[in-house]
């Protein structure tokens, strides 16, 4: 996996590596020509990541790929970028469709776009026998962190903590009045949250019949008249999938000319959709993803579900190790079941011409048999006494279940 997160990445960085969804195709067909046959790419607000198989090329050639992709210089992605192998990927992707990495913990959103990542990727034909069977894993492991912990119950995203934050911001002010600029699944989260905590929203959405079935056709703001109803908001909360900026400083100042209120902005969209001069503005409060601490570390019940669900990230991670070894293991048992049958019926066959088979041919067939399997065994056996390798011959012991006391004979 190479990948670039909240964890280490700025968030100037992130929303120059964010790939739309329009684009992803492409991306995808991008990876397959520089030589990688299979390959997922997870692109949200918070991180943007490429898993490809153990077959591919150079995990340095794949941050090439990213950079050539997303326009962004390889020097400058090299200082936090990300770079995982083996066990270190299947920890992580649990960990990431959990929502136990994500910038507000256990979020519910993660778990959705890990899903869609990798539908996308199978819609491309870039996933195989390494990918199909870790991300259904990964999956398979979110969700079982969610239902069996207060992770799903309390469902924690990062529209939510948005409310939150700016609810809090308001203070004692009465009446406030509070919009959403989008009507997305984060715009519509916020949404359905304010309502759930008795506070009703505008909402200004290019799709006007989607903002009107979210808040009601009277809490619709016209999103041709939207510098109209940043006069009217003290709490502004905005979050689309535009490319650009949705909140201009020309919109704001127009609404502080007319009045003296404070008007806080939570911007939840990456790339950022509220033009940061905004924050430089008086009376203007501006909060983006970065500053949406969360409040993961003094939040006891939640504290317990993390404890719970990482020991759910464990024993999934043990589980795939087990099943790709089994799976690897497969080959060569098939050739172990071959040889002893073709052994057998060799000897069997020598037999087959005779009237009259007693015990004692099928002592020596059973002899025969045995000389010819056990001949490697008793080779390394010899050896391995010889040389005193006592773990080469209790190796022995366990895969023909006899019992051996070590020591010399």
């Amino acid at each position: 996996m190479v990948g670039v997160a909240h964890q280490r990445a700025p968030l100037h960085l992130l929303e120059r590596v964010s790939v739309p969804r329009a684009t992803r195709p492409a991306f995808l067909a991008a990876l397959r020509d520089a030589g990688f046959p299979e390959a997922v790419l997870l692109s949200t607000c918070s991180r943007t990541e490429i898993y490809i198989g153990p077959s591919a090329g150079d995990p340095a050639d794949l941050l090439r790929v990213l950079a050539q992709q997303v326009d962004v210089p390889l020097a400058e992605l090299q200082k936090t970028a990300e770079i995982r192998t083996e066990q270190a990927v299947v920890e992580h992707v649990m960990r990431v469709s959990a929502g136990l990495s994500s910038r507000i913990i256990g979020e519910v959103e993660i778990h959705g776009q890990v899903q869609r990542a990798f539908r996308e990727a199978q819609t491309a034909g870039m996933t195989g026998s390494t990918l199909n069977p870790l991300f259904s894993a990964a999956l398979r492991c979110g969700l079982r962190v969610r239902e069996e912990t207060t992770l799903g119950a309390q469902g924690r995203s990062l529209a939510r903590r948005a409310v939150e934050i700016g609810l809090a911001s308001l203070g004692d002010v009465p009446d406030a009045v509070i919009m959403v600029v989008g009507s997305g699944r984060m715009a519509s989260t916020a949404i359905e949250h304010l309502i759930g905590l008795g506070r009703r929203p505008h909402v200004s959405a290019r799709n006007s019949e989607h903002a009107a079935r979210l808040a009601g056709p009277e809490y619709v703001c016209p999103f041709a008249a939207l510098a109209d109803g940043i006069e009217r908001a003290d709490l502004l909360i905005c979050a689309t999938s535009a490319a650009n900026h949705v909140v201009t400083l020309e919109h704001v100042e127009q609404a502080m000319a007319t009045r003296s209120r404070a008007l806080t902005i939570v911007d939840l969209s990456v790339p950022r959709n509220v033009e940061l001069g905004i924050a430089a503005t008086p009376g203007v409060r501006l909060i983006d993803l970065e500053g949406m601490n969360d409040d993961a570390t003094t939040d006891a019940a939640l504290a317990e579900a993390l404890d719970a669900g990482t020991e759910m990230v464990r024993e999934a991670v043990q589980r795939y190790a087990e099943s790709v070894a089994a799976r690897d293991a497969g080959p060569v048992i098939a050739a172990l079941r071959q040889r002893v049958e073709e052994t057998c019926l060799a000897e069997l066959s020598k037999m087959a011409t005779r009237r009259t088979i007693d015990h004692a041919d099928l002592a020596r067939a059973a002899h025969a048999v045995a000389g010819k399997l056990l001949h490697r065994p008793t080779v390394t056996a010899r050896a391995a006494a010889a040389a005193g390798d006592a773990d080469a011959m209790r190796v022995l012991c366990e895969i023909f279940g006899i019992e051996w006391a070590a020591g010399p004979a």
